[in-house]
């Protein structure tokens, strides 16, 4: 028995170092799948390309696919770095794993709902429209639905069941018990505060698709939409920075940005059809004679679910204020104390 085993039995809780290895390996394959996957999306970025000059009914514009591309980039890089957190016992591996793996599921619950809702309509358009055998239709049906159970549900649950468990943590933090930067914020704040940071780097990817941003009835795009855009991702920057470091007015900036986003989303699409918004990202004429066939939620449908994650982020965001209560209350205190 080694010295780190004898004295995790002896500190009252059990050793999880094997199991860091083997979920820490998992996210390594899992960043090679996206890393193999990046060559095969640039050779079909490269024959879009082609085929855009060749014809004028691309399937997909070759710029569109450079956010898809980067994303998978930067998947790779972040599995098979976690995963190599993971095998090192880092304690921000940890914290890093347990806040995205509980953002993937959520999202991936919600994707999968959205999936079970409108997938049966989409499968008997496409029999309908004898695009695809009966019996293939029920095939790919069956097939879609076990893949999105398994990847978006029963993965990222089982990676937030051991990262959340009570001895993963003691572990971490007994093989690695220096502090870092992680551990200086609450991780349901840190979870914010890594949500607003994306989608601040995230804002200049929306150039690829025209700057096109719903606003109050309206749709922005070109130079109204790049400035609109930039707005954002400063106030998103300023939130991820300042909610890390528990500032309340960030806290409050985070509200105010999700209730306007959340309100303008909703009243526009109540307003204007989801074609005409993909229209003006520089979606082809075939994408939008494919989703034409299909049920797209339209008009007050849409506004509903941006009323439903409305609800929902406003939830979290009053979760997760006590957190800046008490940071506040300690900053005062603290000033009191000064002479």
């Amino acid at each position: 028995m080694s010295d780190y085993e004898e004295t995790a039995q002896s500190s009252s809780f059990k050793d999880r170092k094997t199991g860091l290895v083997v979920f820490g390996i998992l996210q390594i394959i899992f960043g090679g799948f996206c890393a193999l996957t990046i060559p095969f999306m640039i050779i079909g970025m490269i024959a879009s390309a082609f085929i855009e000059n060749s014809t004028t009914a691309a399937t997909m514009r070759p710029t569109m696919m450079i956010p898809a591309i980067l994303l998978y980039v930067a998947a790779a890089v972040w599995f098979i770095w976690m995963g190599i957190g993971s095998i090192k016992t880092r304690r921000g591996a940890r914290a890093l794993i347990l806040i995205t793996s509980c953002i993937w599921l959520v999202g991936g619950i919600v994707g999968l709902i959205y999936m079970l809702l409108f997938m049966p309509d989409m499968f008997a358009k496409m029999r309908e429209n004898k695009q695809i055998p009966a019996g293939a239709a029920q095939i790919v049906k069956y097939v879609t639905t076990v893949f999105m159970t398994v990847f978006y549900v029963i993965i990222p649950a089982a990676l937030v069941l051991f990262y959340g468990s009570k001895n993963v943590k003691a572990t971490c933090e007994f093989r690695d018990p220096q502090l870092r930067w992680t551990d200086k914020c609450p991780l349901p704040v840190l979870a914010l505060s890594l949500i607003f940071g994306f989608w601040a780097v995230s804002i200049p990817f929306m150039g690829f698709y025209g700057w096109v941003i719903p606003f109050f009835g309206s749709i922005l795009s070109g130079m109204r939409g790049a400035a609109a855009g930039l707005v954002v991702m400063l106030l998103s920057g300023y939130i991820a920075w300042g909610t890390y470091r528990l500032n309340i007015k960030a806290w409050w900036g985070a509200v105010l940005l999700i209730v306007g986003w959340a309100v303008s989303a909703g009243v526009t699409f109540s307003r204007v059809s989801m074609l005409d918004y993909y229209e003006k990202m520089n979606f082809s004429e075939q994408q939008l004679d494919v989703m034409k066939q299909y049920s797209i939620p339209q008009g007050y449908s849409m506004a509903l679910l941006c009323g439903l994650w409305l609800v929902g982020f406003l939830g979290y965001l009053l979760y997760t204020r006590r957190y800046f209560v008490c940071s506040a209350e300690q900053e005062d205190f603290s000033q009191q104390r000064i002479p």
